[in-house]
């Protein structure tokens, strides 16, 4: 009996994943910013948004690699879920209040669920 080996991914693929993910992050920063306007309360400098594209887009990649193989809604909770956590973690740690941070990772997640969702859906629809 052959032993199969684990099909990695091509790099074509990998390639259109991260802009793929690439695109919910941005899509997800301008929403989160828009929720930043609503209030003086929830002011953040404008580098907040650049690092939220940069480690969203990476942290994102990672989560999606990893949930590839599950099911449209277990991936994007999983992507939304590690990419909120993550990064409201890393703001926490940054000294923004709790009270922020924890508004935030709710909206956060409910703003990823469904970009996510039908970007993934997406994804599958039309992969060639």
């Amino acid at each position: 009996m052959k032993k199969e080996k684990k099909k990695l991914p091509n790099w074509k693929n990998l390639i259109l994943v991260f802009f793929a993910i690439l695109a919910i992050i941005i899509i997800f920063t301008f929403i989160d910013f828009l929720f930043h306007k609503l209030s003086e309360e929830y002011y953040v400098p404008s580098y907040y948004f650049r690092n939220k594209v940069i480690f969203g887009t990476v942290i994102g990649f990672a989560a999606f690699i990893i949930a590839r193989k599950q099911k449209l809604w277990i991936k994007s909770l999983a992507f939304s879920a590690t990419v909120s956590i993550l990064l409201q973690a890393r703001y926490y740690l940054e000294g923004y209040p709790k009270d922020f941070v924890l508004l935030f990772l709710v909206i956060h997640f409910l703003i990823l669920l469904p970009l996510s969702a039908v970007a993934f859906w997406l994804m599958k629809k039309y992969k060639g």
